[in-house]
């Protein structure tokens, strides 16, 4: 007869594994540290897009025209006497900037074609909605033809201490986050010029489109690290207390040094894969040390019925282990699948914090599931050698507690 599969048997390549994984956090911390973000690192954070111009618009009349950008089309508002108009240049009509500039020019404004460039390809930011005026504006569109690299946006920053430069999205797309520190004199209109022009004088200003922008004093970032640390421990000190009224100390030590285990595990992976730190991270470990401590306890739950259940004396307790591991394991994968099939497309499709939330999210739900299920009862194994768990005391406690 098959012998039934027992995680114990696994228990010493489990702990080496995880030990090996969060060591090679660790050494990664040594030499290069949190990729903090900006609400934890403070600074000046940007991200743009080297984008050449489409056309250029402008408008002398005596009526209110802002051109803005609705569902990533272009829409041009006059408000008069007469009343309000509304020309929405659906790139399904007006498929290139050819037949934009026409219809600009048709509803009065001063068009002028730049470059003839797909509609579709609408890059917007901060400069929008657009009032019109005497003064020519710029509509900036994406295209392939970009010979801008992410080396190109370093060169153009060198003279900027410390600035941070990364892609966002694929290359071509010549998207770039630009992060910069800042001092405590330094404030957001400062940090702004200084970036905004050195990139004016590599690539022209009129082709720099700013899509997002954010400043984190020192003072704030380092108040706002300092609550979300407290937060954690709080949360940890609070979930230890519930686990140490719930179970014997074999069991809460168990609990607890997984628990501890998934916590590393996750900054572990932040760590070696370069995610960046922030309070999305400390939210995705809050949810995580929720979620995992919730499936070990489940497994203990049924470890502890099991050994009150057992006949005669608990000698036996690794396989009453293994069995209640087995038990559970359908709950467990279960409850994993579904949460991943909605975290997952998160994690692929969406961006920002979403994305990193999703990213960070997936992994603790993936390493809790295998600490709940290999590492725990794996403790739990080693603690009951050192207090071997009495059958009598077990049943007595458990009536004990459900009195209360």
């Amino acid at each position: 007869m098959k012998k039934p599969f027992d995680v114990l048997d696994y228990r010493i390549a489990a702990i080496a594994v995880s030990s090996l994984f969060i060591l090679a956090g660790l050494a990664v911390f040594i030499v290069l540290g949190f990729n903090t973000g900006i609400d934890f690192g403070s600074g000046y954070s940007e991200r743009i897009s080297i984008a050449p111009v489409g056309f250029t618009v402008s408008y002398a009349g005596d009526e209110n025209a802002v051109l803005s950008v609705e569902n990533s089309m272009l829409v041009l508002t006059k408000r008069g006497s007469g009343g309000v108009t509304r020309t929405v240049f659906d790139p399904s009509l007006y498929r290139t900037t050819d037949d934009i500039v026409d219809a600009l020019c048709d509803e009065g404004a001063d068009a002028e074609l730049v470059r003839s460039e797909d509609s579709r390809n609408l890059i917007t930011g901060f400069g929008y909605p657009i009032t019109l005026s005497d003064e020519k504006s710029h509509v900036n569109y994406a295209t392939d033809t970009v010979d801008v690299s992410i080396e190109d946006i370093r060169e153009a920053l060198a003279d900027i201490d410390s600035v941070n430069v990364q892609t966002v999205g694929r290359e071509s797309d010549a998207i770039y986050q630009i992060r910069i520190p800042v001092d405590e004199e330094s404030t957001r209109g400062d940090a702004e010029r200084v970036v905004s022009n050195a990139l004016s004088d590599a690539f022209g200003s009129e082709n720099i489109v700013i899509m997002q922008s954010d400043y984190v004093g020192p003072k704030f970032s380092s108040s706002l690290f300092r609550d979300s640390i407290l937060a954690l421990l709080i949360a940890l000190v609070l979930i230890l207390g519930y686990v140490a009224l719930r179970f014997r100390l074999s069991y809460s030590l168990s609990a607890i040094i997984a628990l501890f285990h998934d916590v590393l595990s996750m900054l572990s992976f932040v760590l070696i894969f370069r995610l960046e730190v922030s309070s999305t991270t400390i939210a995705a470990v809050l949810t995580i040390i929720g979620y995992s401590i919730n499936n070990t306890i489940v497994i203990f739950d049924r470890v502890r019925e099991n050994i009150k259940n057992a006949k005669g004396a608990v000698g036996d307790v690794d396989g009453l282990i293994a069995l209640s591991v087995r038990q559970s394991v359908t709950r467990s994968v279960m409850t994993s699948l579904t949460t991943l099939v909605a975290i997952v497309p998160l994690a692929v499709f969406s961006s920002g914090d979403i994305k990193l939330f999703a990213i960070n999210l997936t992994w603790g739900i993936i390493i809790g599931a295998y600490s709940s299920n290999f590492l725990a009862p794996a403790f739990l194994h080693y603690f009951h050698r050192i207090m071997p768990i009495d059958k009598m005391k077990e049943k007595k406690e458990e009536e004990e507690y459900s009195l209360v």
